[in-house]
């Protein structure tokens, strides 16, 4: 498995011929240019973090989702394609408060990944606990490590 990526645009080439090496380097660490003030309003700032494990059964994704409900999250899966998307709704304020700092995020959000070939679609699981979204992918019975008996 692995993250979806869009060809970037002939203008977004351009720039990044022409970018400092070390804007490129942090923008594929971070994803995105924590140099400019674009990377303020990046949509991925607003994106959940994905942890992505494989064990010898499954492929197991985890986000970190806090203050957002299940009934506000859909995951698809779709030509290979998994889907998590959802929207994490602003809070009011109250009468006569104002921020002073505010770096909680709402809005909404969609992260996609690219099943891997031996990634079985029609074995999908996902659990939300404790804004832990938990997404298990079983593998196809073939991709499996089997043992061959000699005889």
């Amino acid at each position: 498995m692995y993250a979806i990526s869009t060809a970037p645009s002939n203008s977004t080439k351009h720039r990044q011929r022409n970018a400092d090496p070390f804007a490129l380097l942090a923008r594929d660490f971070f994803g995105f240019d924590p140099f400019t003030a674009r990377a303020k309003t990046s949509v991925r700032t607003n994106s959940p973090q994905f942890d992505l494990v494989e064990d010898p059964e499954h492929y197991i994704l985890r986000a970190d989702l806090p203050g957002i409900s299940e009934d506000a999250l859909e995951i698809t899966v779709h030509e290979g394609v998994l889907t998590v998307s959802g929207t994490r709704e602003e809070e009011s304020l109250e009468e006569g408060e104002e921020y002073l700092v505010r770096e909680r995020r709402s809005g909404s959000f969609s992260r996609q990944l690219k099943l891997a070939k031996n990634a079985d679609p029609s074995q999908i699981e996902a659990k939300l606990n404790d804004g832990v979204l938990v997404v298990s992918i079983a593998k196809k019975p073939e991709a499996k490590a089997r043992k061959i008996a000699i005889g």
